[in-house]
Parts: structure tokens; C-alpha cells; sequence
């Protein structure tokens, strides 16, 4: 069973860890390794890229957002919520460092974050709610550009599996890419 405890002292377990199986899957649910690589990409965004994403969140239709946290609690169950919950807490939360790091205040990134993060761990079940969701951060993160231009969220899932293997990464790789983010 392999083991990882993140900065906060979390430890996830999972008995594929060594097989190179997903570790988050417990966390986040079965999109875990796609909320993650988004997690673990928004500490490497520039300014100017936060920039964009306020400014895409801003300009984005505040129904639509309020449409897609709809759809997504009504079709998760209870345990599916708290996991997507979790994701987008946790990209909230990178969010709020990413931003203080850059000294940028604007709370829509981080709204931003939180919006992307519930809609990964979701998936194709948000329809359209998840091209709305994640519109703000798809402007700067190409493996979610690839879900709007496929024009729908079940086309989304089989881009986002069809996507080219520098576009997803394996978890231990992710881990090994960003060992700031653990103790």
C-alpha cells in the first residue's frame, strides 16, 4: 500500500500507488489525477496569466456559473459533493497562495479556482456547465482548452483521455514535479 502525506499532514493511501494507478482517486473521486495536474499547475501561473483568468471569470455569465453549481449539485451524490467540494477548496486554495505570491487580490481568480476545481472532479456529468465553469481557466491551461473545443462535456471526457501524454501526467510524476507541495 503505498502512502503520501501532503504539507497539511493528510495522508492518502492506495494499494495501486506503486502500479501507477491514480492515489487521489479517495480524495477527488474518479477525475482525481485531471484535479490534480489543475491543482498542481496554478502555483506555476504568471501574473499575467492571472491576469487572464480574473478577467475571463469577470467577463463570464454569472447565470450560467450559478446554472453549473446547480447542475452539480443535483447530479452528485452526497459523497460525490464533499469530493468535489474538496477540489474545489483545494484549488481555491492554491489559488489564494498563487495570488499573494504574485500580489494579485482580486477574488474572482480565486472564485475562478474554485469553479474549475468543482467542474474537473465533476466531469462530463455538468453537460455545458462544465465548458462554463471552466471557460476562465481554459484560457490558460491548454488540456482544458481541448474540453471547449471539443463542444461538449462528454466530448471533453474522451478529449481529455485522447489528450497527448505531456498534457496528463501520472500522479507519482506530478508528486515528483511538485515536492514544495508535500512535507
Amino acid at each position: 500500500m503505498g502512502k503520501v502525506t501532503t504539507r497539511d499532514g493528510t495522508e492518502i493511501f492506495d494499494k495501486g500507488w506503486g502500479e501507477g494507478r491514480p492515489v487521489v482517486a479517495a480524495v477527488f473521486g474518479p477525475n482525481g489525477q485531471r484535479v490534480l495536474a489543475l491543482i498542481i499547475r496554478i502555483p506555476s501561473l504568471t501574473a499575467e496569466q492571472v491576469d487572464q483568468v480574473t478577467s475571463a471569470w469577470k467577463h463570464g455569465d454569472p447565470i450560467g456559473r450559478a446554472y453549473g453549481w446547480a447542475r452539480l449539485n443535483r447530479a452528485a451524490t452526497e459523497q460525490e459533493r464533499y469530493r468535489i467540494l474538496t477540489a474545489a477548496a483545494l484549488a481555491r486554495r492554491e489559488a489564494l497562495e498563487t495570488a499573494r505570491r504574485l500580489d494579485r487580490a482580486d477574488w474572482a481568480f480565486w472564485a475562478a479556482a474554485c469553479d474549475a476545481g468543482a467542474a474537473v472532479a465533476a466531469g462530463a456529468r455538468l453537460g455545458p456547465a462544465y465548458d462554463i465553469l471552466v471557460a476562465p481557466f481554459a484560457e490558460v491551461m491548454p488540456a482544458l482548452r481541448i474540453a471547449l473545443a471539443s463542444g461538449s462535456a462528454t466530448a471533453s471526457a474522451e478529449a481529455h483521455q485522447a489528450a497527448p501524454a505531456a498534457l496528463w501526467v501520472t500522479i507519482p510524476e506530478i508528486f515528483r514535479r511538485s515536492k514544495e507541495h508535500l512535507r
